[in-house]
Parts: C-alpha cells; structure tokens; sequence
C-alpha cells in the first residue's frame, strides 16, 4: 500500500459503507415495460452504465427485495465486473449489482475511487460460466481515506476536472461522426453525381452505363483448406482464418498475411478487392499482395473496371449485401447475389479520376480520425492521472 498523506487511513469497505448485494425477484415480480425503456434486469443484474449516473428505472413490482438506495454507489459483482455508477433515485438491484451506501464517507468520493478498481476486481473474481465478486472480497477492498472535508474538496476537482473532459471528448466524438458523414457524403456524390434519389428516376451521366459484377469481374468464392494446411503462425500475427473468414478490416489494405501452406484452393489477387461473405457481410478491402481466402470471403478483380473505383463503391452497399444476405445460423451472400449486383460505370479515365480524388479524401479523413482518436485517448489517461493523484493525496 502507498504511504498516505497526514490524517488520511486505509478502512475497508464493510468498516464505512452499508454493503447491499442484489437478489432476484420472485416469479411474481410485474414490471411497468411500457413505461419503462431502461428496465433494470433483476436477474442478469444489467444496468446502463453509459453516464455517471443510472438513467430513471421507472419500474412496477409487487416483491422488491433488495434496494440501492438514491446517491448510493452500484457496482456492477458479474459480467462487466466492475462496472460502477450512482443511483439517481432509488432502484431495486438483482444478483448482477451490488450497492454501497457510504457510512462515513462520501459517496461520490467513494464512486471516484472505485473507478481505479476495475482491474482489481477483475483479478479477483471468480467463477468458470462468468466471473463474478463475491461480498467478502467488497467488504474487504481497501480505501485510501482522508477527512471528510477532504474528501469533498477532491470531489468538487474531480467533477469540475472530468465535466471538463467529458465535453472535449463529446466534441471530438462528435467531429469523428462528421468525417463519416464527409466520407459517405463524398461516396454518394461520386457514385450518384446528378443527385436522383428516386429510384425509378435515376439517371445515369452520359458515359456511363449499369453494369453488374459478373459482366466486370473475376468472382472467386473462398473455401476452407484440407487438414494438412500449416500456417507460420509465428511469423503471422495477422493470419487470416480460413474457417471462419476473419480478416482485418480496420485499414484499406490488409495487413501482410504470411502465410505457409501445402493446400492453397483459393487466391485473392494483390490488388484485387476481398467483400466478406459472412459476418461481418459487406466489409471491403483491398488485398495487399497474394492472399489465400476462405469461404467467409470473395475476391473480386476488376476485367473492365478499375479496382479502386470497385473498392469505394463496394462501401455503398453494406446495407445492400446485409439486406439481401440468408440464412438462419449467421447471415450470407451467395455468388449469384454478387455476380447479379449493379454498378455505375463511368468510362475507365474517368474511374481513375474518381478513385483518386476518394482515395485521396479517405487518406486525409483517417489522418485526421487518427487525430481525434488519440486526442481521445489523451483525455482518457488524463482522467486516469487525476484519479491518481487524488488518492495519493496530490491533488
């Protein structure tokens, strides 16, 4: 344990809080659904933990067993272990919650400290179907504690501190959805220049013509490989899973795959696009050189068409793909739905213009995500450092 400031002690959570874990009602429990869209789940012990505080519950019951009271810390003992919040009004807790009502301490100092706990309960919890905490180990978890009035002037830092962050990272959350918007917008307007959304109206600029996939492409389907397929997993981190189609799709390339096999059946060109056949159906990429795949994807290589226009076209239709997908285990394209799916084809000179001005905005959009995201980041470990602080007495 760290060496606390004057006047500040270690006290275990059963010495300063009234500990309440949840239980589950009887069979004659009645909730009020319609009127209530965050119904807390007794027996899974679910809850929105969203915000710092639980949105209103608004439930109905005839056998409400267990109580958090209003101010007092949840925090969540199974599946996400760790979990915590503060209740904005009284809600009845199933087996999943437990509430911690501070005896002789403040109860928003007490949610703070929790919050540098998760991991800890974690490392503590039990259980091989979920983990899970049990009240011995609440009771007995230990908390840096100083005197009340302390305690409440690290409170005030603290909110004023994370209200402050909250906003900027709402702001650049916000600016990262405004770039999605920037690209789909850009998408739309490459693909559908005369702006005709009806359907039974849409005209094509003069040059183009509809053209489906099968006319224009080579269409390979992927197939699992015989038993005798060896992989250089030591090599490759990225591997690319035949069975069950898994592929990175966090970039515009994939990712160098590496791969050893005595069985390759099926190859995505370099260059060619890969479209995931099964979930997650409509993913698109671009393969960075020679790619063995499995039957989750499809290579797609352009006969008549340029294969970057192919790409950011193909980002248009995931909706189109899930839509028109079968099947009752998990969702699936089949060939004949791809070979059947029509795109608008400008003359050659023409794709190679539109896929470089794309190609060029979707490098300086994911730049500036990149940006967003690891300002994010920032102010994330920002708010971890203040915590630190805090119960260090440094703050």
């Amino acid at each position: 344990m760290i060496k606390l400031p004057q006047g500040w002690e270690w006290k275990s959570l059963g010495e300063i809080c009234e500990v309440i874990m949840g239980q589950s009602p009887s069979g004659n429990c009645i909730f009020n659904k319609d009127k209530n869209k965050d119904l807390i789940e007794f027996h899974q012990g679910k809850i929105a933990f969203s915000d710092k505080y639980i949105k209103k519950s608004d439930f109905v019951t005839s056998d409400i067993r267990k109580i958090a009271k209003k101010n007092s810390v949840v925090l969540c003992v199974r599946a996400p272990v760790g979990e915590v919040n503060i209740a904005s009004e009284d809600i009845a807790i199933g087996r999943g919650l437990c509430s911690l009502n501070g005896v002789k301490i403040n109860n928003e100092f007490l949610f703070f400290y929790l919050l540098t706990l998760k991991k800890y309960f974690n490392d503590n919890s039990t259980g091989s179907t979920f983990k899970a905490i049990n009240v011995k180990t609440i009771k007995e978890t230990k908390i840096p504690l100083p005197p009340l009035q302390e305690q409440e002037r690290i409170v005030g830092i603290l909110d004023e501190s994370f209200a402050k962050i909250d906003e900027s990272i709402k702001i650049l959350e916000q600016d990262l959805l405004n770039l999605d918007e920037l690209m789909q917008g850009a998408l739309q307007k490459a693909f559908n220049p005369l702006k005709d959304n009806a359907k039974e109206n849409y005209k094509l600029p003069q040059g183009w013509e509809w053209k489906s996939l099968g006319e224009i492409c080579e269409v390979i389907m992927g197939q699992s490989p015989s038993g005798n397929c060896i992989f250089n997993k030591d090599k490759n981190k990225d591997l690319i899973e035949f069975h069950q189609g898994k592929i990175a799709f966090s970039d515009k390339y994939i990712k160098k795959s590496d791969f050893v096999t005595s069985d390759i059946r099926k190859i995505a060109k370099k260059n060619s696009v890969v479209l995931c056949v099964r979930a997650p159906v409509g993913e698109v990429n671009i393969a960075s050189e020679d790619i063995a795949i499995g039957r989750g994807l499809c290579s797609l290589n352009g006969v008549k068409i340029n294969n970057e226009f192919l790409f950011f076209y193909l980002l248009t239709l995931k909706k189109y793909f899930n839509d028109n997908s079968t099947g009752s285990t998990f969702k699936a394209i089949n060939v004949k739905t791809i070979k059947e799916t029509k795109i608008p084809l400008p003359p050659l000179q023409e794709q190679e213009q539109i896929a470089s001005h794309l190609d060029e905005l979707s490098s300086h959009v994911k730049n500036l995500k990149q940006n967003y995201q690891m300002q994010i980041k920032n102010l994330q470990e920002l708010k971890k450092s203040l915590l630190d602080k805090a119960f260090q007495g440094r703050l």
